[in-house]
């Protein structure tokens, strides 16, 4: 690729992204995150909290937190 073409592709993800503050999420999002990743591991716990508050799909890769997840009543996984 040239070098315009890589800039202009940059500018296409770029001005794609959505930035979403974390104080924006609520509390709820958040206890109930932390509620399903506690046991596993809850450094997981920001990643689900926007997962949940987007109504999106978690893509992730580690098998005993997806595991743990799906004992637990949550499915929504992003699956390339």
């Amino acid at each position: 690729m040239s070098d315009s073409e890589i800039l202009e592709a940059l500018h296409t993800l770029v001005s794609r992204l959505e930035l979403v503050n974390e104080a924006n999420i609520p509390l709820g999002t958040w206890m109930e995150a932390y509620r399903l990743c506690r046991d596993t591991d809850e450094k997981d716990t920001p990643y689900l909290a926007l997962t949940l508050h987007l109504d999106g799909r978690l893509w992730t890769h580690d098998d005993q937190l997806k595991s743990a997840l799906r004992n637990r009543g949550f499915e929504r996984f992003f699956e390339p």
